[in-house]
């Protein structure tokens, strides 16, 4: 099986199909098989795509420090890694959820190694005092969630609505939830002057010169304004597919009807 080593961490990634390359990341407490395999998402576009997956580290097949400290940034130094271990100047990014905000942080920072981005179950936030507080909140519920010894002690509503829901994910049983905990522990975390990391995010933004895509469906539960990066970026649009939500969302077919579409335009020559 392919792994790659990230300064002591293995991760695991598959290669299927010729063509321009696209990176595709998974959400949160998912992995490159119950994300992008079993929902058709290789077949749909290793007929023209060079489809690159990988286990993000703490998922999947890839290593799975339990240390906070491993993950972070680090998550992005894997993807920026992986291209390096391909050969592989420029791709197109297609994200999910987790693998959405982990695709935005890359266009943010490195955008020279994008030709698109794709951002799928994704809502774009300036947030305030009140939803950095909602955040933490919702972070420490799943936390605990993910670290408690028995499921069925759980009190708290929406820990346990959390750990139930990702319980039915396909590839749940490849999880460590000790592993997942740690990659939480380092998410949602903004510091500083708000107003004015929010201003420089917004300006940077509008500074983006590579198409960009946002999916959701219609019922998904993401806070945030799910039209705001298509109405900021330049050059971005923005769909939605009626009656999903988003877990179902993702093996839908026009999903796959509108990515492959976008794809296709923005790789044509």
């Amino acid at each position: 099986m392919p792994f790659f080593d990230n300064e002591g961490v293995k991760i695991y990634y598959e290669v299927e199909g010729e063509g321009p390359p696209v990176v595709l990341i998974h959400g949160f407490a998912a992995s490159l098989e119950g994300n992008w395999k079993g929902t058709n998402w290789v077949k749909v576009l290793k007929d023209k795509y060079k489809v690159i997956l990988l286990d993000c580290r703490g998922h999947g097949k890839s290593d799975k420090p339990v240390d906070p400290k491993q993950y972070g940034a680090h998550m992005t130094d894997d993807i920026i890694k992986l291209l390096d271990h391909l050969s592989i100047k420029k791709a197109n990014f297609f994200g999910y959820s987790m693998g959405s905000r982990l695709t935005m942080e890359l266009l943010l920072s490195n955008q020279e190694l994008f030709i698109s981005a794709i951002l799928g179950g994704y809502a774009l936030q300036f947030p305030g005092e009140k939803e950095i507080a909602a955040a933490e909140k919702r972070r420490r519920d799943w936390i605990e969630a993910l670290t408690a010894k028995d499921v069925d002690s759980l009190k708290n509503p929406e820990a346990l609505r959390f750990i139930r829901t990702i319980s039915f994910y396909k590839d749940f049983n490849l999880q460590n939830l000790e592993a997942l905990a740690a990659v939480l522990k380092t998410s949602f975390q903004i510091e500083g002057d708000l107003a004015k990391i929010n201003a420089e995010r917004k300006e940077t933004l509008k500074k983006v010169n590579v198409p960009v895509m946002t999916v959701v469906g219609s019922d998904d539960f993401i806070p945030g304004d799910k039209t705001l990066v298509a109405q900021i970026v330049p050059d971005a649009c923005h769909f939605q597919i009626q009656g999903k939500d988003h877990i179902n969302v993702v093996p839908d077919p026009k999903f796959h009807m509108v990515v492959k579409a976008f794809l296709d335009y923005v790789n044509k020559n």
